[in-house]
C-alpha cells in the first residue's frame, strides 16, 4: 500500500517557504456530517484519545515559485478534520502538517507512537512532528515542536533545510519534510525531559549511516506514516546524492 505521495523536492532554507492565510476562508462541513463527525471526535475520547480542538491550516492550494514554495490557506478545527477523516474521509478538509528528520550524533530519532494519540497508533514516525497552528509559520511550528517533543530550545535546532512536500494518502494532509541537526551528544539529550511527550510510546535512534537507512527502507511500509516514511527517504537522498 502506497503511504504518501511526493510532490516537491529540493532544498530550501527556511525562509524559502511562504504562507498567504486568509482567516476568513472557513472551512465548512457539509451540513448532513456535522453530527456524524462530533459522534466520531466523542467516541475517539471514549477510547482514550486526546483530542484538542486546536485551529488549523486549511490547504487551498500551493506553488513553486522562483523563490521557494508559497501556499495559499484558509482555516478549519481539529476537530472537524479529525471527525470528518474518521466518518467520511473523502469531506474532510486537507490540512497542513510539518515532520523532520532530528540528526543527534550520528542517529535520527524516530517515535513509536502511542495509543493515545487519535490517528496512527502504534505506527513509526519522525520528530519533531505536527499539525500547524495559525497564525504559525511553519518554521515556528518546527521549533514549537522541537521543544514540546524533544527539549531542544530553539538556539539548538541547526542546520534547517525543508527537502520536500508529501501528501499522506493515510491521513488528509500536506506535510512539508525538513531536516535538522543538533550539537548535543545522545547522552546529553537523552537527559531531557520534554514538557508534552504523551504522543511518543517510545523513542529510538535510526544510524545516519547509508547502510542503516537503506535496510530501513527496505522494511515492511505499513509499520511507519506516510510522512515519516518521506521523511527518511527524502533524508538519506540529501545525504547520500549517488542514492
Amino acid at each position: 500500500m502506497h503511504r504518501y505521495r511526493l510532490l516537491w523536492r529540493g532544498q530550501l532554507q527556511p525562509d524559502q517557504v511562504s504562507f498567504q492565510y486568509q482567516p476568513d476562508q472557513r472551512f465548512v462541513p457539509p451540513p448532513q456530517l456535522v453530527e456524524a463527525a462530533a459522534e466520531a471526535c466523542r467516541e475517539s475520547v471514549r477510547r482514550g484519545r486526546q483530542v484538542k480542538n486546536l485551529p488549523l491550516y486549511h490547504l487551498q492550494d500551493w506553488t513553486e515559485t522562483s523563490q521557494g514554495l508559497s501556499f495559499q490557506l484558509g482555516w478549519t478545527c481539529y476537530e472537524d478534520y479529525l471527525g470528518l477523516s474518521l466518518c467520511a474521509k473523502e469531506q474532510a478538509p486537507w490540512v497542513l502538517a510539518v515532520a523532520a528528520t532530528t540528526e543527534i550524533e550520528g542517529r535520527l530519532v524516530l517515535e513509536r507512537r502511542s495509543q493515545a494519540v487519535a490517528q496512527g497508533m502504534g505506527l513509526l514516525h519522525v520528530k519533531p512532528s505536527g499539525h500547524i497552528h495559525p497564525p504559525q509559520t511553519v518554521w515556528q511550528a518546527l521549533l514549537a515542536e522541537s521543544w514540546e517533543e524533544l527539549a531542544l530550545k530553539p538556539e539548538e535546532v541547526l542546520e534547517g533545510r525543508c527537502l520536500g512536500l508529501v501528501q499522506s494518502l493515510t491521513a488528509n494532509c500536506y506535510c512539508l519534510i525538513y531536516t535538522v541537526k543538533t550539537a548535543l551528544s545522545w547522552a546529553e539529550w537523552s537527559l531531557r525531559q520534554p514538557e508534552d511527550a504523551w504522543e511518543a510510546e517510545e523513542l529510538m535512534g535510526l544510524g545516519c549511516d547509508r547502510e542503516s537507512l537503506d535496510e530501513w527502507l527496505a522494511g515492511p511500509p505499513e509499520r511507519a506514516t506516510g510522512p515519516g516514511l518521506a521523511a527518511v527517504r527524502l533524508y538519506r537522498d540529501f545525504k547520500y546524492p549517488e542514492a
